[in-house]
């Protein structure tokens, strides 16, 4: 069987609010595992597919993101990404230990690609909450996110089509996002955090929504 089919056959399928995720990856050894997913970042539905494994992202925010699926490091992972008639290829090797957020962006007038963002974890805290801020917009050359009342920087220098992640305290977080400086439309209400969980902020290439915030699912 071809690593291509491998890439999509062997998860057994997850349901989330919004539709049933596809089988997608061949996992691999506790020890060696890695971690991917796919991010709509477009206005558009977008559908990754492999062979039969199928998996919908459409515009509705908590239908944009899938949860990360656990891969085997060090494989090649092959799949079609579909947008508005267009195929675009994705090839990506993950290194162990991994966090891959593959971002499908839009590219000029009626064009689209993919954009992989990797991340290693350097720290875990079971006691704190874990935040990330992803920037996928290039029109946002350095993104800071503010946090609190008195508006103390959380991230900073996030440039474009990277990611930083730092733990904080698990409390009720409502944030700022800033560009280039300047203030970037208006309060974000990230919500609850909880001890020991994974969020991600997400500045995306759009009119709007231009922010995302997700729970992290593995």
């Amino acid at each position: 069987m071809k690593v291509a089919v491998l890439f999509l056959a062997g998860l057994l399928s997850a349901s989330l609010a919004y539709s049933a995720e596809t089988a997608l990856y061949a996992t691999g050894p506790a020890q060696d595992a890695s971690y991917v997913r796919f991010l709509n970042a477009t206005d558009d539905a977008v559908v990754v597919t492999n062979g039969a494994a199928r998996l919908s992202l459409v515009t509705t925010p908590a239908a944009r993101i899938s949860h990360f699926f656990a891969v085997k490091a060090g494989a090649k992972l092959l799949a079609s990404v579909q947008v508005h008639g267009h195929t675009y290829p994705v090839s990506v090797v993950a290194q162990p230990s991994e966090f891959i957020t593959i971002a499908i962006v839009p590219q000029g007038s009626g064009q689209w690609k993919t954009q992989i963002v990797r991340e290693i974890p350097t720290d875990f805290n079971a006691l704190r909450a874990s935040l990330s801020l992803m920037n996928l917009d290039p029109a946002c050359t350095t993104a800071e996110l503010l946090g609190g009342v008195k508006h103390q920087s959380v991230l900073s220098n996030v440039v474009p089509f990277s990611v930083q992640r730092r733990s904080i305290n698990p409390v009720n977080l409502t944030a700022q996002l800033r560009c280039v400086g300047q203030a970037h439309g208006g309060d974000i209400a990230v919500g609850q955090l909880q001890a020991g969980e994974r969020y991600s902020v997400f500045l995306l290439p759009l009119k709007s929504p231009q922010v995302l915030v997700a729970l992290d699912k593995l």
